[in-house]
């Protein structure tokens, strides 16, 4: 009898220790979602958010690896940096038709499980169906001609992402620590462990490195993002 108690005890105390523990949710499914860029910093710790929302910086990640969104003043100011910027940004609205819906892609990339890092790569591309091209910027920032290019993917390993609002603990009574806002707040830092990798596709597709631009000058910042839960579209047009 007291044997059978004891592994009744023991069964209990498995079932309750399992009931308590909750694994945090995967990166990738936490990245997921409609997002606002609410602040972003450079390396100095300025704030440069108004610099880049032409009105609004927003993106959508996808669960098959997509960006779609008004990523491209961000990403132009990451790689280009800022020497240049009243100019370029003079330009910008020529450039992005955002106005119009006609928005940016790009991807992004991360580990199984729960991750620190990831790879983001934006796909920069005039979008506007007539007026500035591509390199109307690329001509600002002092690259030359015989860089230019249509379309140029940017691509950055090694960013962080956290989620600062996730105060869940692993392990015993997770449960009792459970946020819901938990994954509402998104920061990313392109930090000095971060790398970049310029590339352009030849007629069949392939990629090919893009040397007009050095890829360690890109600038180091944190960007943070909210998350909302209307349409993309409709969010971008209501901050128009």
């Amino acid at each position: 009898m007291k044997k059978a108690l004891s592994f009744l005890f023991i069964g209990f105390t498995i079932a309750t220790f399992q009931s308590c523990t909750q694994e945090e949710t995967p990166t990738k499914l936490a990245m997921q979602g409609n997002w606002e860029l609410v602040s972003a910093k450079d390396a100095a710790g300025n704030d440069i958010t108004s610099q880049i929302a032409f009105p609004v910086t927003a993106i959508q990640l996808t669960d098959d690896n997509g960006m779609l969104g008004t990523q491209g003043p961000m990403f132009t100011r990451v790689v280009y940096g800022d020497s240049k910027w009243i100019e370029v940004s003079a330009k910008i609205k020529q450039v992005f038709d955002y106005a119009n819906l006609r928005l940016n892609t790009g991807e992004f990339f991360v580990g199984e499980n729960v991750q620190q890092t990831f790879t983001v790569e934006a796909k920069l591309q005039a979008t506007a169906a007539a007026g500035g091209v591509l390199s109307d910027i690329l001509q600002l920032v002092g690259v030359n001609t015989s860089f230019f290019q249509q379309v140029i993917y940017h691509k950055f390993t090694n960013v962080s992402v956290s989620f600062p609002n996730n105060t869940q603990k692993d392990g015993f009574l997770a449960s009792n620590n459970k946020n819901d806002d938990a994954y509402n707040t998104m920061v990313w830092e392109f930090t000095d462990n971060t790398q970049a990798f310029y590339n352009y596709k030849d007629p069949n597709g392939n990629s090919v490195i893009w040397n007009g631009f050095p890829v360690a000058n890109f600038k180091r910042g944190t960007y943070t993002f909210q998350k909302f839960t209307t349409g993309l579209n409709d969010f971008v047009k209501s901050k128009q």
